[in-house]
């Protein structure tokens, strides 16, 4: 089997080093074969083992939060990259930013900076919601009310309503129509797993 085959048979435009090697696996060097391809342009390493087809060979967009959760899992696309998404705020986001159970860390890929921050698992369950994409898959990505409770959780020093009126409204310019239109019965559920005054005060602004 070739690169062209396995352009033809995969659905997405994302694949690991396990499913390009089945492709390869009658070369002589294939791994040498895959830098080739990576030189080409026809294939791009996000990280060791995982790639996506060059732009010339692509017959999709790519979905940046799918692969956020593929690069560095188990996590989900949160704070201002999700609510940028959810149009909370009006700058466009260019880091990925995401939550997740394993340690913090940050990859500078192709596709730009994917960050992921540490949260114990028993928060991160809560309003995680999950976004199919059809025969390609899909991704998980914090609810509106979580990602915004992400946001506050990981902000030091909002001790008063006062300091977090002025925070999301001010400093994050939050939309402040979109925000009373959140579920605040999920917002009471998520601060009751987070346990942190902040979060617990979003219900009362």
């Amino acid at each position: 089997m070739s690169f062209d085959s396995l352009r033809r048979d995969l659905i997405g435009e994302v694949f690991d080093y396990q499913l390009l090697i089945s492709y390869l696996k009658g070369l002589k060097k294939p791994r040498d074969k895959i830098s080739a391809l990576v030189a080409e342009g026809k294939i791009i390493r996000l990280k060791n083992g995982l790639y996506i087809f060059g732009e010339e060979w692509r017959r999709s967009s790519l979905c940046l939060e799918m692969i956020a959760n593929l690069i560095y899992g188990p996590s989900c696309v949160s704070f201002e990259y999700a609510l940028s998404h959810y149009g909370f705020i009006p700058e466009r986001v260019t880091v990925m930013t995401s939550l997740t159970i394993g340690k913090s860390k940050t990859f500078q890929t192709p596709l730009g900076v994917f960050e992921y921050q540490a949260i114990d698992r028993e928060k991160f369950k809560v309003g995680i919601e999950y976004k199919g994409l059809g025969k390609e898959g899909g991704y998980f990505i914090a609810s509106k009310e979580k990602a915004l409770a992400d946001l506050v959780y990981r902000t030091p020093g909002i001790r008063t309503l006062e300091q977090l009126h002025h925070y999301l409204f001010e400093e994050m310019r939050i939309d402040e129509k979109m925000f009373r239109s959140l579920d605040f019965s999920k917002m009471d559920e998520i601060s009751k797993a987070y346990k942190k005054n902040s979060v617990n005060m979003l219900k009362n602004l």
